[in-house]
């Protein structure tokens, strides 16, 4: 037989072996250099995946962010506001019971946005508790929606800040409403309901009281 004919009559029955699960198996080498690889692989993209979070996570630094996915408003500034009806909105409270925005007509009200997260809000917070304190006897109301937070470290902050003016969870849908940017957010609404100031960031206690003494006026 030529050598040629030969040659492909025992390729052809190799072929026919493996299909059929008859030869030999791959050498213990083989296998070796299979595992080598496949481990190189997965530390190869498990280097890539960190370093992509690494470069994420400094980004997000840099622009001011939070890990929670919301903006951290750490330069307290004033907003533009058109005057206007402020959204009404029902907060549930965590102490159980319910705020109801336009039920507090003929009382200022000022909204404060907060995370527990948020260095921002926990610098402003002590001003909010004294500005409550101060004026809730004069027909002002604080009352603060909690956002992007996990309930027991909204519980943790409130407790550490002694805070006593109200505060619930927002499901989303205040947030939405209102377009908040970040954390914190302070909006002021006058005693006829509309919408008087919008301040974006940290306030001190001398500017919460100002801006009320002229809503009270």
């Amino acid at each position: 037989m030529p050598r040629g004919d030969r040659d492909r009559q025992e390729m052809a029955l190799a072929v026919d072996f493996r299909e059929r699960g008859v030869g030999p198996a791959a050498s213990p080498p083989t296998r070796r250099r299979s595992a080598r690889a496949y481990c190189l692989a997965a530390v190869i993209t498990a280097a890539a995946l960190a370093l992509l979070a690494l470069l994420g996570y400094g980004l997000l630094r840099q622009q001011g962010g939070s890990l929670a996915g919301v903006a951290v408003n750490a330069v307290g500034r004033a907003a533009p506001l058109r005057v206007r009806p402020a959204p009404d909105f029902t907060l549930p409270l965590f102490d159980g019971g319910t705020f109801r925005l336009s039920e507090q007509r003929g009382r200022v009200v000022v909204v404060n946005y907060w995370a527990s997260w948020c260095p921002p809000c926990r610098e402003e917070a002590a001003a909010l508790e004294a500005t409550w304190r101060a004026y809730r006897d004069r027909g002002v109301l604080l009352v603060g929606v909690n956002v992007w937070d996990a309930e027991p470290d909204a519980r943790a902050f409130l407790r550490t800040f002694r805070v006593s003016y109200p505060n619930g969870p927002d499901d989303g849908s205040i947030t939405i409403e209102y377009g908040l940017t970040g954390n914190p957010e302070t909006y002021f609404v006058n005693r006829n309901g509309q919408l008087a100031r919008r301040w974006i960031g940290p306030l001190t206690e001398s500017q919460i009281a100002a801006f009320v003494e002229e809503l009270l006026k």
